[in-house]
């Protein structure tokens, strides 16, 4: 995914992007006939090396051979040339692939090793093993969830089988419920939140005080509030539907909600808290 990403930035092109920190699960680029075109790292949804993929789903394919990757130089392409124990990286292999190295490389050692012909041959491999264990993995894929397309509505093992269970197990009427504090360390807050708040910070280029903050949510009275900008005295709050009774999703005031709560109910207890805070003289 980097390299193609470097790949896109030389040409001047930005894709938007599917991140966390450097790690990417997506990218996607719009063509000349303005279709989009995406890339996603598959290791996130099988998280296995190549070699390792042939035996886990049975593929018809040629085994991954032995590559000397450090005799991949510039100075030998164009050239046949007789690579070491070494230039295979044999000292960093397990026991059972040494042993099979160390077995293959006693027939092979005298041979011309023609690097052009043999980076060609090993890079076809590789896509030859990744596309036929995808083709696999899907099909597979869809028998275990009656009829969910990991491929196309998943960018991690992690969300496919959360899709999986929501489909196929999760009982109706029922909500998956996270523990109230969450499981981070953290002051619990929606992902909804966090992500308006950024957006809110970058738009009006100010500092936002949230639950990732290095002293947490800003406190008042027996209150937590979502944002808080020090420099206008604006506390924002973020409600969230499903928790705070959106009068749109929920109209009717006995509907009972993940708190415990009516839609009523937690209602009339959200506008308490903002008569609390207003009262401060606070902006909300």
């Amino acid at each position: 995914m980097v390299l193609v990403f470097k790949a896109l930035f030389l040409q001047g092109l930005t894709p938007d992007m599917i991140k966390k920190g450097n790690k990417m699960y997506e990218m996607k680029v719009k063509n000349k006939n303005k279709c989009w075109i995406i890339f996603r790292d598959t290791y996130n949804l099988m998280p296995m090396p190549l070699a390792s993929l042939v035996p886990a789903f049975a593929l018809q394919v040629e085994d991954k051979p032995f590559f000397p990757h450090l005799a991949n130089n510039p100075k030998n392409y164009g050239k046949e040339i007789y690579p070491t124990k070494e230039d295979y990286l044999a000292n960093g292999m397990m026991p059972e692939k040494r042993a099979q190295f160390d077995k293959w490389f006693d027939q092979h050692k005298s041979e011309p090793f023609n690097l052009n012909e043999q980076l060609a041959a090993y890079c076809t491999n590789d896509v030859d093993i990744l596309m036929a264990a995808l083709i696999a993995f899907r099909k597979e894929f869809l028998e275990v969830s009656n009829g969910l397309d990991v491929l196309r509505e998943s960018m991690t093992i992690a969300s496919a089988c959360m899709k999986h269970f929501r489909m196929n197990h999760l009982k109706r009427q029922h909500v998956g419920i996270v523990p109230e504090k969450g499981y981070d360390n953290v002051d619990n807050q929606s992902l909804l939140a966090l992500r308006f708040l950024k957006w809110y910070s970058e738009k009006n280029m100010v500092n936002i005080r949230t639950a990732h903050s290095e002293n947490g949510e800003k406190k008042m009275g027996k209150y937590k509030l979502d944002g808080w900008v020090k420099e206008k005295k604006l506390a924002i709050e973020v409600n969230g539907c499903c928790w705070h009774g959106c009068i749109k999703c929920y109209p009717k005031d006995d509907i009972k909600l993940p708190t415990g709560l009516t839609a009523g109910q937690q209602r009339q207890k959200d506008q308490q808290r903002l008569n609390f805070i207003k009262n401060l003289g606070v902006n909300v």
